[in-house]
């Protein structure tokens, strides 16, 4: 065992992994926040969606195109490495010539020189996929938690000295740039292969049909989840962005400790397992029962408790931003079952069905943004949260379709969870538990307890099984 530490399930290291990152990001917010305020966050939000769309497409495609592949050998990866690695190195160049216009655009001077200092952001993260890939072909997530958690911690110092030393926003900035570099030293020392760069034309086709498909379903993601801010920083300035960011930062915090961990492994389960098939839909009901057990109370309850932790916890530059953070979490349920699909649709080789829901998706939120940006953060929003629930159907209907799955026994898994979910927050918005005699910090610790108590309770009493198989899956290791 490296490093001498415990072996646990793949699911409990993913969990692990997501966790820790988490918290340290809580950590460093918690101490960045007052010094920098919400507007160099806004800065930051903007600049990295146009560095961080070849980041997250790339990467993430390159490491599923891997995955995917049945017999991986050092031609894939090396040809990978090349492919991935040219279309970084293009796009960066692109972004450092549009640079100047973004800047104007946006009538901030600054952005150009965050742009030009970020773009071999694309490049870095596109060495690690090969390494990343071979980790998870192999349910090695210990080695990855080791990974990302080193990387953002040797990251997060450095952020932290450049913020008192009054860096402003370029504390951002440099923090990612020393995270990047650490996370890819890092991945390659983690794995029993070579860095290489040669082409091979045989592997490339076997690689690029399911490459090609999930490059595009990411960039529908990634506009999807990026273009919001573009529209927000143009309409209502980068203050907005940095509370909008904020909002969607707390959904990303629940989505990647409670839903990431158990879809990830999901997908690799279900592998083994022909569409269609009893076995499939078993793996796959399990998945969602998991996901939704676990994320679904911390979904209601942190909407419930949004306005409590920052009226405690961050000064007035950012309470705006509290009915914002309610809104976009609530969105997070539907957004559970999205990552499911998707999981699902991997393992079976749908990623033209997937590539179909994540255009959906970007169009969807892109059009929603656009409509709702005049009248404000908090409407853009509610508009969002909306759409994410009115999407649910179509993609059920849709994988349903792909999967051959029923559409009740796609959604059944999670019904408990949701009834004891609503339950409990609507507990948590009982007057009686919130006296104005009490101390706001007391309160809300209170409140916190009351509400996993409460659900481990109805857990216990109505869905004991599916709180047995969470446990068994977080904390047995299975081969």
């Amino acid at each position: 065992m490296a490093f001498g530490l415990p072996s646990l399930s793949p699911t409990a290291w993913i969990t692990v992994d997501s966790l820790t990152q988490q918290v340290l990001w809580l950590i460093l917010f918690a101490i960045l926040a007052p010094i920098l305020g919400p507007r160099p966050y806004g800065l930051f939000a903007i600049v990295m969606v146009f560095v961080g769309v070849s980041e997250f497409i790339l990467l993430e495609g390159s490491v599923e195109a891997l995955v995917t592949v049945d017999d991986l050998d050092y031609l894939h990866t090396t040809t990978a490495n090349l492919a991935s690695c040219g279309i970084a190195l293009a796009f960066a160049l692109v972004i450092c010539v549009l640079a100047p216009a973004i800047a104007l655009l946006f009538h901030d001077e600054e952005i150009k020189l965050l742009i030009w200092t970020l773009a071999p952001l694309p490049v870095l993260s596109s060495l690690s996929a090969t390494p990343i890939a071979v980790l998870r072909r192999s349910l090695k997530y210990k080695q990855l938690a080791l990974r990302s958690i080193a990387g953002l911690t040797l990251g997060g110092i450095f952020g932290i000295v450049l913020a008192i030393a009054g860096a402003g926003v370029w504390a951002l900035v440099l923090q990612v740039v020393a995270q990047r570099i650490a996370e890819l030293t890092i991945a390659w020392i983690s794995v029993p292969i070579r860095m290489g760069f040669k082409w091979s034309g045989t592997h490339f086709r076997e690689i690029s049909p399911v490459g090609k498909n999930l490059f595009t379903a990411r960039a529908m993601i990634f506009a999807g989840g990026q273009l919001p801010r573009l529209i927000l920083g143009y309409t209502l300035g980068p203050t907005e962005v940095g509370l909008f960011t904020l909002a969607n930062r707390f959904l990303d915090i629940i989505v990647h400790t409670t839903v990431s961990p158990r879809s990830a492994v999901g997908r690799i389960e279900l592998r083994h397992a022909e569409v269609g098939s009893a076995e499939f839909e078993r793996i796959y009901s399990k998945m969602v029962q998991n996901v939704s057990v676990l994320s679904f109370p911390i979904f209601f309850g942190a909407a419930a408790l949004a306005p409590d932790l920052f009226r405690i916890w961050l000064d007035q530059r950012w309470l705006a931003g509290a009915i914002p953070t309610q809104l976009i979490i609530i969105s997070g349920l539907p957004l559970a079952l999205f990552y499911c699909f998707d999981a699902a649709l991997l393992a079976g080789n749908l990623s033209t069905v997937l590539k179909r829901m994540a255009k959906l998706q970007a169009l969807t939120i892109t059009a929603t943004v656009l409509c709702a940006a005049p009248f404000g953060l908090d409407v853009v929003c509610l508009s969002l949260a909306a759409r994410q629930w009115a999407l649910l159907p179509i993609f059920l209907v849709l994988f349903c379709r792909a999967c051959h799955t029923p559409s009740y026994s796609a959604i059944r898994p999670s019904l408990l969870s949701l009834i004891g979910a609503i339950t409990m927050a609507a507990l948590l918005n009982m007057p009686f538990l919130r006296p104005s005699w009490r101390y706001q910090d007391y309160d809300f610790i209170l409140l916190v307890i009351t509400g996993m108590a409460f659900y481990l309770i109805y857990l216990y009493s109505f869905a004991r099984d599916q709180l047995r198989t969470l446990l068994v899956d977080i904390f047995f290791h299975r081969v």
